[in-house]
């Protein structure tokens, strides 16, 4: 329970993430202020929060750093702020001192989070650490890249050294809107890296790991603030949208206790602290789980583990809040969390191609659920999203395939005049 020295908590953007952040803590009887870009926004109507708007992190971050010192200087001291994209972490990291007066950012050291955000030093702190890693090779030209070719194995990854480089608006449209790209022989990685290049010339090639999303698994992991364990729970895959090198759509809680130890030890060495999602994919012709990548921030399926009794959430606000924790009974779970709104635009687009794969979609969505927006306890996000989002999406959709319909049919009318 909340004690009346417990610090409001400031969420950064109320999608799956935020949203989940908020429930999380609000439960406990924490204030959550919810930050967003956009009024529209489904986790602006969480029952446990209240949404302020402001300026986004990654578009206009000396505008929200203005908007935080506001709201800082209203609330006082001591408020924990909460990460939830990559942008959102390197704000927090630039303006930390900017900040400290009013906030307590939740974020890792700067070195810890270079060694997450980077790839390439997330690959050597890997080796240095004796994890499991497939082979990278770091390109900053083309010269490079023709230097490596001759090492570099088919399928392959070519990815950005730092995500968010991929994501500005001005670059996201260059790279093909894609976080990864799968790459089969020496002419499409040339071709594909000579178009990358104009967005971004640093890349990372990464050997690929055989085998489909379901063997992606992830260590989720709580650290205090002197990279001590605190808790930890596990998850897989089941859907990414798009498949390979998408989102999760459909993730499921496991037991993969084995994980714990590589991870634990790779996030000490790089004195992380907070909350991190290691990724691990299993190489079954090495028989290794071999790491993918560390996310240092809340991700959005964390709310997986309240039901495996990890609420990391609320363990990591307990921690950098300086309250008692609460204790941690770890128990086996097997919730599943869906993306209901990646969910239902796949299973129409499935079902309008008559594609065979709707019904392993729905065979994997079956058992007990959690959503990343919908809530029993806390409705109207979803209901938000349904009636200002999806529905008009739906209508608009079904008017354009009518007026296509409609289109094609005249044309070919006139063309039976014509001939006649």
């Amino acid at each position: 329970m909340r004690t009346r020295t417990s610090p409001p908590a400031v969420v950064m953007n109320m999608y799956y993430t935020g949203l989940g952040i908020a429930r999380s803590l609000g439960e406990h009887g924490i204030p959550v202020i919810g930050l967003s870009a956009s009024r529209g926004v489904y986790g602006n109507f969480t029952r446990y929060g209240t949404t302020v708007l402001a300026p986004d992190s990654k578009d206009d971050p000396q505008n929200l750093l203005a908007c935080l010192l506001k709201l800082g200087g209203q609330m006082g001291s001591g408020s924990i702020i909460f990460p939830t994209r990559d942008a959102d972490v390197i704000f927090l990291d630039r303006y930390r001192d900017e900040l400290r007066p009013y906030f307590v950012p939740f974020i890792a050291e700067r070195g810890a989070l270079a060694a997450c955000l980077d790839k390439w030093e997330t690959y050597l702190c890997a080796r240095r650490a004796g994890v499991p890693t497939p082979q990278c090779w770091l390109i900053d030209s083309d010269e490079a890249l023709r230097r490596s070719l001759p090492e570099i194995p088919y399928p392959c990854v070519l990815k950005p050294v730092v995500a968010y480089s991929w994501r500005t608006s001005a670059n996201w449209d260059q790279v093909g809107r894609r976080k990864a790209i799968g790459i089969s022989s020496e002419a499409e990685l040339l071709t594909e890296y000579a178009r990358i290049s104009r967005a971004d010339q640093r890349a990372l090639v990464q050997e690929m790991i055989p085998g489909d999303d379901r063997n992606l698994v992830i260590a989720a992991c709580c650290l205090d603030r002197q990279s001590n364990w605190i808790a930890g729970f596990n998850t897989r895959k089941l859907v990414q949208i798009p498949e390979g090198f998408g989102t999760g759509c459909i993730v499921e809680a496991v037991q993969r206790p084995e994980l714990f130890d590589p991870a634990l030890k790779l996030l000490r060495q790089i004195h992380f602290t907070g909350i991190a999602e290691v990724e691990f994919k299993w190489n079954a012709a090495r028989s290794e789980y071999q790491l993918i990548e560390i996310n240092p921030r809340p991700w959005d399926q964390h709310r997986l583990g309240k039901g495996c009794g990890t609420d990391l959430a609320w363990l990591a606000y307990c921690e950098y809040a300086g309250i008692q924790r609460p204790p941690v009974a770890s128990r086996p779970s097997a919730e599943k969390w869906i993306a209901e709104d990646g969910f239902v635009a796949e299973a129409l687009l499935l079902l309008w191609r008559r594609d065979p794969k709707l019904r392993s979609l729905i065979h994997l969505a079956r058992g007990k659920r959690i959503y990343g927006i919908w809530s029993a306890r806390d409705p109207l996000p979803s209901l938000a999203y349904w009636t200002m989002v999806l529905i008009p999406r739906l209508t608009a959709a079904a008017f354009r395939s009518a007026w296509t319909a409609v289109k094609s049919k005249v044309s070919a009318n006139r063309l039976y005049a014509r001939k006649v």
